[in-house]
């Protein structure tokens, strides 16, 4: 197995950066108590490939990328004679960390013959290889790793390293604006007296709580002379308005503004280049400026006007917003999903990492951990589409991929066929 050692040391040394953790950190050996095991040297052969001998006849096996996609190639001897690849029979089978076992054909080209298949990276798998001459079958196995460590299961938890599996997703395509928050005038009353008169009561504030139905204030007709009830005609908080007693209140004025903040507005200003995506029923991701409150609306209102100095246009968001986490007046950046593809394989975007001058994740099984290339499609602030490298269902690391990335990287494996 891997030795670990050097994985602890790792993620110590990311401990002791914490002048927290120093004192603990410096009693700790720095020196690694064994070195990694490496694989065991093999024979190679003319073409530097690995030599395969059995009675009667041997084999090299290599893989050949040099200005070409990655095949393998298998050049036959008998003693010191080359076979003619149509005198010999050749299959291999690899399995990989995470993949299915891979059959790999043959078939003749010039001296030697080559796969039909092409060997994608990694090029870190179990190899076992038939091959027959002249009615005399051989079988070999041998096993070729790279960019692959071992990390026990406990030195992992206590690494904070987490693992997922690659699953089917939906990847949103998105437009950014800014905006502020407003009451929705779909819900707001201006509360007006039915006579003219004097204030006798007053018995509301801006921000104050108000019930469908509740007395707000009490007027003295200027006709009759009786006091009548002032009521609200909906629920929700005050947010203008104040009444002084005595005062006198014209028949047409309102003392008032009721608004229902459960259900609120976000007006968004997106630019003219980005309003060709839009249209109405669209979700949106509100979020505060700072990041503290976050809702989900749809667009209901694409104005059919520019604002002429800012060359924008207005989008607005109907919000739900129950618990008052949005406040009128408060600025608000709006995520609009402009574009939703369903992808058989995504994976989170804190997985990604660069390895060998190539996108990768680290695939695990058990407690072996391997870095896999992978070709990248759509994405999204959370989520990216694995278009080739990655199979449904692999588990792969979602936290904390730089410590395994480090601890291969430590060990040094190398791309050597």
């Amino acid at each position: 197995m891997r030795n670990t050692r050097y994985f602890e040391l790792a993620v110590l040394s990311l401990v002791c950066a914490s002048s927290a953790f120093f004192s603990a950190c410096r009693n700790e050996s720095h020196s690694p108590q064994h070195e990694s095991p490496e694989e065991a040297p093999f024979a190679r052969g003319p073409h530097r490939g690995r030599m395969l001998s059995c009675e009667p006849f041997s084999l090299e096996v290599s893989i050949f990328e040099t200005g070409t996609p990655p095949h393998f190639r298998v050049y036959g001897t008998k003693g010191k004679a080359p076979i003619a690849p149509g005198d010999l029979s050749v299959s291999v089978v690899l399995q990989r960390l995470v993949r299915p076992p891979e059959a790999i054909s043959f078939s003749p080209v010039g001296d030697f013959l080559e796969s039909n298949e092409e060997i994608v990276e990694p090029h870190s798998f179990d190899v076992k290889v038939r091959a027959q001459y002249d009615g005399a079958p051989c079988e070999w196995s041998y096993s070729t790793y790279e960019g692959r460590t071992q990390i026990p299961q406990d030195v992992a938890q206590r690494s904070g390293i987490v693992a997922e599996r690659a699953e089917p997703h939906v990847i949103r395509s998105y437009v950014r604006a800014r905006g502020k928050i407003l009451p929705s005038e779909h819900r707001i009353a201006h509360v007006i007296p039915r006579f003219a008169g004097v204030v006798r009561e007053g018995r509301k504030h801006v921000g104050d709580p108000v019930e469908k139905g509740e007395v707000v204030a009490v007027i003295e007709s200027n006709q009759s002379l009786q006091p009548f009830d002032v009521r609200a005609q909906i629920s929700g908080t005050v947010i203008n308005g104040h009444v002084i007693i005595g005062e006198f209140v014209p028949d047409s004025e309102w003392i008032y503004v009721i608004a229902d903040l459960s259900v609120i507005w976000a007006d968004l200003f997106v630019p003219l280049r980005d309003t060709k995506k839009l249209s109405v029923g669209q979700d949106v991701r509100i979020s505060s400026v700072n990041s503290v409150s976050v809702s989900e609306g749809r667009v209901t209102y694409l104005a059919p006007y520019a604002d002429e100095r800012s060359q924008s246009r207005l989008v607005r968001v109907e919000l739900p917003n129950p618990n008052s986490e949005f406040l009128p007046g408060e600025h608000v950046t709006g995520d609009i999903s402009v574009e939703a593809a369903a992808v058989p394989v995504a994976i989170r975007r804190s997985a990604v990492q660069r390895f060998n001058g190539s996108s990768a994740v680290f695939v695990k099984s058990g407690d072996t951990y391997e870095a896999q290339p992978i070709e990248t499609g759509r994405e999204d602030g959370d989520w990216v589409e694995v278009v080739a490298g990655l199979e449904p269902n692999a588990e792969y690391v979602t936290e904390n991929s730089f410590l395994v990335k480090a601890d291969i990287l430590k060990s040094g494996a190398t791309h050597d066929h």
